[in-house]
């Protein structure tokens, strides 16, 4: 298992930036000609792991055992840093998004020997990167085959445009979805998961398989609830897996290996592991 931090100046955001990745080495006891373990590698299967709003590229690393259960899985992890821009194109700030979309995953997989095809590509984060792993697998559908969002805010764009809760005293949301006069006018818009999920459906798009970890007593817990029952109306079913807890690493410790479960048992019913 090899555990790198790589910082790089990438155009999009127009700032240096951090990424934690981890690989795995696939180094066994006896391997003697490395040239030929090394050179008939396979690109690894990767795990696109995103950071909640008071995080940072390296907490997931840092506070979970995710770099045990990836050397298990033997599936690359890339963990990116997004500051605090709910993954968006902000109106007061870098353009996130086109970063996450375009230029990041170009420079992994160009860089890296991980694999670009969609039956070995997945997402996850918690909190506001459980949001940001719908939002993306949404946007590019095409590119992921599972999404398992962590405690995902999806309720906070919705409170932004409706003035209500933290998301309307908070100006952190302002600097991201602006329209501080109306800020309805923020759905129906690439940062909406309600639109972009009617939108593929309507559009009969093959979506990403997803699945939910929430805690029981998490604060993001009837957002989630209320998305599931949106989803289900439009014929989608989200299966959630859960437990007593709240809105902490105590939970997400819990959650982040049966991230792991949900990807790769669905990779094996489709035949891809």
């Amino acid at each position: 298992m090899a555990v790198m931090t790589l910082r790089f100046n990438a155009k999009t955001i127009g700032i240096w930036t951090q990424v934690r990745i981890i690989l795995p080495t696939g180094v066994n006891t006896g391997v003697e000609d490395f040239a030929e373990l090394f050179g008939n590698k396979k690109p690894l299967p990767v795990l696109w792991l995103l950071h909640g709003g008071t995080d940072n590229y390296a907490d997931w690393h840092d506070c979970t055992p995710v770099q045990v259960i990836a050397d298990k899985y033997n599936y690359a992890v890339v963990m990116p840093d997004a500051q605090l821009s709910s993954y968006a194109n902000m109106v007061y700030g870098p353009n996130w998004l086109d970063y996450f979309r375009s230029e990041l995953p170009e420079y992994i997989y160009n860089h890296f020997p991980i694999s670009r095809r969609r039956e070995d590509n997945f997402i996850s984060g918690m909190s506001m990167g459980g949001a940001g792993a719908m939002k993306l697998a949404l946007l590019d559908p095409q590119k992921f085959c599972i999404a398992v969002p962590v405690s995902p805010g999806i309720e906070v764009l919705r409170n932004y445009a409706a003035g209500t809760g933290r998301a309307s005293a908070n100006t952190m949301f302002r600097d991201i979805y602006g329209h501080e006069d109306n800020p309805s006018e923020v759905l129906n818009s690439d940062e909406d998961i309600y639109w972009l999920l009617e939108k593929n459906v309507k559009a009969g798009v093959d979506l990403p398989m997803i699945k939910f970890c929430v805690g029981e007593q998490d604060f993001t817990r009837d957002g989630n609830i209320e998305f599931t029952e949106f989803a289900k109306q439009l014929g989608i079913d989200i299966e959630w897996y859960s437990k007593p807890g709240f809105h902490d690493w105590d939970s997400w410790n819990i959650y982040i290996p049966k991230v792991f479960e949900y990807i790769s048992e669905y990779r094996k019913q489709k035949g891809w592991e």
